[in-house]
C-alpha cells in the first residue's frame, strides 16, 4: 500500500483493508471528522482500501491535527512520521511521540526534500526557521503527480504563506484552504501566485470558530475556484491523472 496519512484527526476509523487495485489516479480524501483536519492520499500504485500507511504527516502539534493520530499509530503499520520538528506541551502531543518511538517508526523532520510516493511526488516546503507558533510552523505539502498538483499547508497564517511565498510555491489545481477557510489563512498573494482551480475547507458544522470566514469564501471565490467543504458537503475525494484531468466527489456531510 502507498499512502500518506496528513494531519490525521479520527482518520484510523476512517479506513479498512479490501482487495487490491491499481489505477492510473492519485486520490486526495479530505476527510470529514468535524471540527478538525484528516487527508489520505493514495498514489496510482495504491489500493481501494489501506492496510499500510507509508507516510503519515502532523503538518503541527494541535490536538486538532494530531487528535487521531495515536489510534491510527496503533490500527496501522506506519513506516515514517514527519511533523513540523516543533514539540508542544499537550499530553496529546506526549503520546504521539512514544507511540512513535515505541513502534520504531523512523521519524522525519519537515525539512526541504523530495518523497516518492510510487508514481506520484511530495515535496515539503522550507519552514520559516523564525516562526515561533504551531500554526504558522504547519508543514507545506506539494502533491504532484504530472501536470496535476495539490497543496496543503495545514494551519498555516499569513506569515508562513507569505514565507511560502518568497520560498516559491507552483499555481496548483487543488488547494486546501489553510486554517479551516479562517480570515488568516488566504490573502489575495497567495491565490495569485497558487490559482487553485479547486479549494477544499476542512471545518465542522456550527463550529464555535466561525469557519469558513466570509473574507475568505470571497477570497477563493473571487479567484474563480470551486469551493468545497466539509462541514457542507462531507467528505471531498480528488481523483486525478497526470495529464491533469480530475473529478470531485462528496458525500453527506454528518
Amino acid at each position: 500500500m502507498i499512502a500518506i496519512a496528513v494531519g490525521a484527526v479520527a482518520l484510523g476509523c476512517s479506513v479498512t483493508a479490501q482487495r487490491e487495485t491499481v489505477t492510473t489516479r492519485l486520490e486526495l480524501t479530505f476527510i470529514d471528522v468535524g471540527q478538525g483536519d484528516a487527508v489520505l492520499i493514495r498514489s496510482p500504485e495504491g489500493r481501494l482500501g489501506v492496510d499500510t500507511i507509508d507516510l503519515a504527516v502532523a503538518t503541527h502539534a494541535h490536538a486538532d491535527h494530531i487528535g487521531g493520530m495515536e489510534e491510527v499509530l496503533d490500527r496501522f503499520p506506519v513506516r515514517y512520521y514527519l511533523d513540523n520538528g516543533m514539540p508542544h506541551t499537550t499530553a496529546t502531543y506526549r503520546r504521539v511521540m512514544e507511540r512513535v518511538q515505541e513502534r520504531g517508526i523512523t521519524y522525519l523532520r519537515a525539512e526541504p526534500r523530495v518523497l516518492r510516493l510510487g508514481s506520484a511526488t511530495i515535496r515539503v516546503l522550507p519552514l520559516d526557521p523564525e516562526a515561533d507558533e504551531q500554526n504558522d510552523r504547519s508543514v507545506g505539502l506539494v502533491v504532484e503527480l504530472g501536470f496535476f498538483r495539490a497543496l496543503l499547508t495545514g494551519d498555516s497564517e499569513t506569515g508562513a504563506l507569505a514565507h511560502f511565498l518568497l520560498t516559491g510555491v507552483p499555481a496548483v489545481t487543488v488547494l486546501k484552504a489553510a486554517h479551516h477557510g479562517s480570515r488568516n489563512g488566504v490573502t489575495p498573494a497567495w491565490l495569485a501566485a497558487t490559482k487553485p482551480r479547486v479549494v477544499v475547507i476542512s471545518c465542522g458544522r456550527d463550529n464555535p470558530y466561525g469557519h469558513p470566514h466570509a473574507w475568505a469564501l470571497r477570497y477563493y471565490e473571487g479567484a474563480g475556484a470551486e469551493v468545497y467543504r466539509t462541514d457542507r458537503d462531507g467528505t471531498v475525494t480528488i481523483r486525478a491523472d497526470g495529464k491533469g484531468a480530475y473529478e470531485v466527489l462528496t458525500t453527506t456531510a454528518h
